[in-house]
């Protein structure tokens, strides 16, 4: 009984739906959904964390310019990083790197700071959440769709491991089977939590 009276900060993705376009339009790949889900991640903590120790020394009306200009920066300096790790798994990623800038969860995070909420550790959670779905989702569409998964490593040629020569569901690998293992998680999700007396505020 007292869990349930706990703090509850639902998967952002699997529990608000949130953040979507990337998950179901670039993150194909297991590597792909890590990258774009880490980037998110970081980029949210780091202004959560960062901006409510600024505000004071930022005017009222300047605060919301600075906050996305920071946030674009931190998407940018991702991308520059992203691409020195990996070459070859950035360049499908595309305007999505940028894009990490106006993430719903990055949003979020701008947006209570720039107010001076308090943001821990909902804030970790929520971010956590957002990078733990990003890399299932990925994966799932990955094994299942094209039989194979593609690892973050480093260098031109990222390793690969192969289950089977042909894709056996490669509809899981477009837009709409990502939309399609969301879809199910979500429901998965939300099943367990309502097993668990839990409920999505």
């Amino acid at each position: 009984m007292e869990a349930r009276r706990d703090a509850f900060v639902p998967d952002p993705v699997l529990g608000g739906l949130l953040g979507l376009c990337p998950l179901v339009a670039a993150a194909d790949t297991l590597a792909d959904g890590a990258i774009l889900g880490l980037g998110a991640s970081l980029s949210a903590i780091i202004l959560g964390a960062g901006l409510p120790a600024f505000r004071e020394f930022i005017p009222e009306r300047l605060r919301a310019p600075v906050a996305l200009g920071l946030g674009a920066f931190l998407a940018a300096l991702f991308g520059l990083a992203a691409e020195a790790f990996s070459p070859a798994l950035t360049a499908g990623l595309g305007l999505y790197l940028p894009l990490i800038a106006v993430n719903c969860v990055t949003l979020a995070a701008l947006r209570r700071g720039i107010r001076g909420e308090e943001q821990k550790p909902g804030l970790l959670r929520s971010s956590l959440g957002y990078l733990l779905a990003a890399i299932l989702i990925s994966a799932l569409r990955e094994a299942i769709g094209l039989g194979r998964l593609t690892l973050p490593t480093p260098g031109p040629f990222p390793y690969t491991l192969v289950f089977v020569d042909e894709a056996p569901f490669r509809l899981l690998a477009a837009p709409a089977g990502g939309f399609l293992i969301l879809g199910s998680l979500a429901a998965a999700y939300r099943f367990a939590l309502r097993a668990l007396g839990r409920r999505l505020p």
